[in-house]
């Protein structure tokens, strides 16, 4: 998976962590943001850090977020194959599915971490901008953006690891 397309599934988790760090970046006189379009490049560095994480971390993530269908399934293709390496003796539409399954995991990870994040630092900027109001609204947008970027992902991500689990146990459910 190349940048582009990790830029382009990262979507809408890391558009709107984008956009709250330029709030903040326009909002506040940050000492070392001398600059209107250094705000803008400086803007990146949050969803960039949360992109890289989940690159890193995508595997981990995987098993936790959508731990209990893969983990099951895992087990028993440990079972079956003696805990060699499944995917490579797997046959080739397994290996695309599970190919298929880690790019759109990716941009589930990045928009379930993304709406973690701004869920609990919306209502923080929110207070310093207008006080307890800001916090009010801050919680409002924050259940919104965890309704619909977190838990929506979870959820997704969880029905793409059960449907991942059939191929796993169609290809060895005979041996």
């Amino acid at each position: 998976m190349g940048i582009t397309s990790q830029v382009k599934n990262g979507g809408w988790g890391a558009l709107f962590l984008y956009i709250h760090s330029l709030f903040v970046f326009l909002y506040w006189d940050v000492p070392l943001v001398t600059s209107d379009r250094l705000a803008i490049v400086a803007a990146a560095v949050p969803a960039s850090i949360v992109m890289f994480a989940v690159v890193v971390l995508n595997h981990w993530l995987n098993y936790y977020w959508a731990g209990g269908h893969l983990k099951r399934s895992t087990e028993i293709i440990d079972q079956i194959t003696g805990k060699r390496n499944f995917w490579h003796s797997a046959s080739k539409e397994t290996q695309e599915t599970i190919n298929d399954f880690d790019e759109k995991a990716y941009s589930h990870h990045i928009s379930i971490l993304s709406g973690i994040i701004n869920a609990i630092t919306v209502p923080i900027t929110g207070y310093f901008v207008i006080g307890w109001q800001g916090i009010v609204v801050g919680l409002l947008i924050s259940i919104i953006l965890l309704r619909g970027l977190s838990v929506r992902s979870y959820r997704e991500l969880n029905q793409l690891a059960k449907e991942l689990s059939i191929p796993y146990e169609e290809n060895y459910e005979n041996q």
